[in-house]
Order: structure tokens, then sequence, then C-alpha cells
């Protein structure tokens, strides 16, 4: 059974990334006559007819001039309940944080460190109960390594498997450290590597920075059950573009400063995903940092039902983008079983969310 989404999940959705003056140039057409002017108005149409009065709102053309008929290719602007679903519980599994952290009257500088102490000659973690992300099991990031020190991180796909940049790899024989939610912490040495296969005509040595930059290592035991490891995407997530329906989706990322940063995620397309930088009048921006040298190889997630699904790893700056996991499943894998340790990618249950008429119309 879908989870039902409400009006104002559906206007939420929509006013997270819909600038009003920015899309006002195209007018809707709807089969029963009415011209709606903006896409921004259009969704709130949407918004109203699905959820007030149980109706469906069909769009005959649109355009300056309504010169683009419904089945054309070159925009769709429609947004189905089966994505208000999940870009509902997306953008609350990050707002709500955010407005919780502010009305308690810590600021963004306080509730973006992770942890209030790092130590890592002696070992010593305290999590900061103040940031944001504090109610989200985080422990699948690895703080610290014997390699990079709080540089090249690695982030846990499975009890034994983690994955980093190719750019900014660490060696066979390095530690990886995770610290639970109790501030418990574990190591791990790192037994075996392996890289993405590199697919391209490109000669050039450096290739695999566009779409191939992510090793996958195996550790010499299970970390405990206490130390989570992240989900992703069902595998048909190839394509994702929820910009184009002027939806803003928040994501948790980390750098090399162990902060809970956030981005807006912009593309999924091919081998890599893309992030952009939020509005600069929104809650999200003040937790927005560019990426810089250092923070190559720190991971990027969703937030789904409060749990950490894994995007990419940093591989390029700014807001910031990186290999797709979603495009390279079926490589991870591969990998996962040739490296041993007897795990897999474990995806995340949308089920509830989408339907299966919703999957071609959202993804690639």
């Amino acid at each position: 059974m879908l989870v039902s989404a409400s009006y104002q999940d559906c206007i939420d959705a929509i006013d997270t990334g819909c600038r009003q003056g920015v899309t006002d140039l195209n007018k809707y057409c709807l089969t029963d006559g009415r011209i709606i002017n903006g896409s921004c108005n259009f969704h709130k149409e949407f918004c109203l007819q699905t959820y007030f009065h149980n109706e469906t709102i069909e769009l005959q053309s649109h355009g300056t001039h309504c010169q683009y008929h419904e089945h054309s290719n070159w925009y769709n602007p429609n947004i189905t309940t089966g994505s208000v679903n999940l870009f509902s519980n997306i953008i609350h599994g990050i707002d709500d944080r955010l407005k919780a952290v502010e009305v308690a009257g810590h600021t963004p500088k306080e509730a973006i460190k992770i942890f209030s102490k790092q130590d890592h000659t002696h070992k010593i973690y305290i999590r900061n109960t103040n940031c944001w992300a504090y109610g989200l099991d985080l422990s699948c990031i690895s703080p610290w390594n014997s390699y990079g020190n709080n540089r090249k991180a690695g982030t846990l796909l499975s009890p034994r498997h983690a994955v980093w940049a190719r750019h900014y790899s660490i060696k066979v024989n390095s530690t990886l450290r995770f610290v639970d939610q109790n501030n418990n912490v574990f190591d791990r040495k790192i037994i075996k590597t392996r890289a993405i296969p590199v697919r391209t005509n490109s000669t050039n040595h450096r290739a695999y920075l566009s779409g191939f930059d992510m090793v996958i290592g195996l550790l010499d035991s299970d970390v405990p059950s206490n130390i989570s490891f992240a989900k992703v995407l069902p595998k048909y997530f190839q394509e994702f573009h929820p910009l184009r329906m002027y939806v803003r989706l928040p994501t948790l990322c980390t750098d090399f400063e162990e902060k809970a940063l956030i981005d807006d995620f912009s593309i999924q397309t091919h081998n890599m995903a893309r992030l952009t930088v939020p509005f600069r009048n929104t809650t999200r921006h003040q937790y927005y940092e560019p990426k810089i040298s250092g923070d190559s190889g720190n991971p990027c997630f969703f937030v789904v039902e409060n749990e950490l699904v894994f995007l990419f790893v940093f591989t390029f700056g700014g807001a910031g983008s990186g290999t797709s996991i979603q495009y390279h499943h079926d490589d991870v894998n591969q990998i996962m079983h040739s490296l041993g340790g007897g795990y897999q990618l474990t995806e995340v249950d949308l089920s509830k969310y989408l339907g299966n008429h919703d999957i071609n119309s959202l993804f690639g």
C-alpha cells in the first residue's frame, strides 16, 4: 500500500525549488480550456486538484504561446502523486531536522558539526548532540584512517565493504575507523581493494575521473551490528532529474572536518551525479559549504525514512559531483562478490512510495 501524501506535502515539494519570477514565462493550456501562467502555478493547481478535489489535471500544450504539445519530449512538467510521496519524505527528512535545531536555539555553526570531540590519537570521539543530523545513524561514515588521517574518507556499503574515491585512494593494510552512535570505536583493516572498471575510449590516464572514480575495499572482518552501512537507491534510478519539475531535494554530505553539510540534488545522468547550491534565502544554505581539496572521497546521501541512502563520493568541488553508484550498481556487486565477504548492495525499499506506474515517468 502506497504512503499517502498530503496537499501540504505537495506544496512543500514544489516550493523548495519553484522561484516564481524565473518560471512565469511559460503558459500551460489545459484540456478544459483554462490557461495557467507559470510552472509554479501549474504545479500548485496539480496539488489542489489532486489532494483537495481528488481529480486529475490534464495538460494539452505549454510554452510561451502554448506551442508545445503534451506528447512532446521537450519538457514534461507533471509531478505525479507517487513522486510527491517520495520527494516529501526526502525533503522532510532533512528540513524538519533543520527546523528543530533552529527552534532549540542552536546556530548553524554549532549544529553543523557531527562530533563535539575528535581525538584520533587516543581514539576518543564524542558525537555532537546539537548537530542537526544527530538523530540519524551516521556510523557508516569513517572519520579517520591510518593512511590519510581525516582525509581520504571511506563509507560502508555492507558490514564488510567500504567505498572511497579512486583519485584519493586508501591503500591495502590501512585501518578504517568507525564510531557507533554511543561513541564506541571500532577499527578494521583493509585487506583487498578493486576499482570500478573504466569503460571509455579516452587514452588519458585520468579518464576514470569522469564517472569511474570509485574503489571498493574489503575489510578483514565484519563490523558489529551497532555500526550501520548505507543502502542505495533501487537499480532503476539511473537517470533522475527532479529539477525538471522544479523540485529541490536536500542531500546530507560530509567533508574532511566531519561537518554535516547540505546541498541540493541537481541531476543524476549516465555515470555522474551532481549537486547544486541551495537558494541563498533558505535555511539549507546556512549549512552549505563548497567542497575543497581534502574533501574528495567524502560521501553524499539522501535521507529516506531516517536512513542514509548513498549516492556518490566527491570527485569534483564546488557544490560537488562524483561517480553515480546507480550507474555502476552491477559493477559494484560484481566487485563485492569477487573480493569476498558474502554481501551485496542493499536497496532501500521504496515500494510504499512509488508504484510501478511512477517509475517510468520519474526515472530513466
